[in-house]
């Protein structure tokens, strides 16, 4: 009889996340498809504290899950490496040119002039006839 403290983890998800390991590529929680990325995170995170998965850490951001630690080794053997770039922070990020350069116009340059809001408009987006 199993007690409260032991998870089995034989669900259907578990299963699958231990079938789909065992491909060249493993799996990140975002390409498995019918749950949430947050519960394939989850149940492959538990996989991993069993022993029965290991993790490769592909970048500072991106996991992948592997049946085996040398699957997980080859594939970060094997990746890529992307060319070093500094980190965007979204849409506060700073642009990387200087205030003071002049804007780069060329011969297929288009500028487009576009008609000023109305003036009760206060926010983008928010024309009614749109």
């Amino acid at each position: 009889m199993l007690s409260m403290s032991t998870k089995p983890l034989q669900t259907t998800l578990h299963l699958t996340l231990e079938s789909i390991a065992q491909t060249p590529a493993g799996f990140s929680a975002s390409e498995v498809t019918g749950y949430s990325p947050e519960q394939v995170r989850r149940a492959a995170e538990a996989l991993v504290a069993e022993g029965r998965l290991c993790r490769a850490n592909v970048s500072p951001r991106r996991v992948r899950y592997f049946a085996r630690p040398a699957q997980a080794e080859a594939y970060v053997r094997e990746r890529p490496r992307a060319s070093p770039q500094p980190m965007v922070a979204g849409s506060r990020a700073k642009a990387a040119w200087s205030v003071d350069e002049p804007g780069l116009i060329t011969s297929k340059t288009r500028i487009i002039r576009a008609t000023p809001p109305p003036r009760d408009v206060y926010r983008t987006n928010t024309y009614q006839q749109f």
